[in-house]
């Protein structure tokens, strides 16, 4: 067990992973302590998060190849490296939010509740496409939402995982080494 547990961590793409979640949590600490909560919420943090960590899985796929010299680098293989890379980063990244709602900040969650409701109101205030009822049961269901417990947590965890294996599904593409045919060899011709 424990020399799985070896494997798995010389692994490039577990470590690529865990430096990009300790990045995404250092910058959700730096951004507490600065005060400025809300720029956790901007499309720019979601972007730089996102891009450290394509980054992961880029770097974490080429040194996985770069470790199996010799060995046939499929899609299969590339995928379960871009798996790995964001599994890490989304573990370290998201547990940054548990750890500043529940250790460090309980009055946090409220703030982060009154951040997306004011971001729902702008967002949806300039498009009428929902009518007022629908509206105030979105604000009730953002009021209610536990946020800070280990359930929440864990429970966030497959959906970041899956909505950035999206992009995971075409960087293994891109970083896949296919087989060649060897067509010519002797021990593949039909006649011998």
């Amino acid at each position: 067990m424990i020399d799985r547990i070896k494997l798995l961590l010389n692994r490039a793409s577990v470590f690529h992973g865990l430096l990009a979640g300790v990045f995404i949590f250092v910058a959700k600490v730096i951004v507490y302590l600065t005060q400025h909560w809300e720029y956790r919420f901007l499309p720019a943090f979601t972007v730089l998060s996102f891009l450290i960590i394509l980054s992961a899985m880029i770097m974490g796929g080429m040194g996985d190849r770069k470790q199996l010299e010799g060995s046939h680098y499929q899609y299969k293989q590339a995928l379960s490296s871009c798996f790995r890379a964001v599994f890490f980063a989304v573990l370290l990244g998201s547990f940054a939010d548990y750890v500043l709602y529940s250790l460090v900040d309980v009055t946090l969650v409220e703030q982060t509740k009154g951040i997306l409701i004011e971001q729902l109101q702008d967002g949806l205030g300039q498009m009428k496409f929902m009518s007022n009822d629908d509206f105030d049961k979105l604000v009730k269901e953002i009021r209610a939402a536990q946020m800070g417990t280990l359930w929440s947590y864990i429970s966030g965890l497959p959906g970041l995982v899956l909505a950035n294996m999206f992009f995971g599904l075409m960087v293994a593409r891109f970083l896949r080494v296919k087989k060649e045919a060897d067509w010519l060899s002797e021990d593949n011709s039909p006649m011998g």
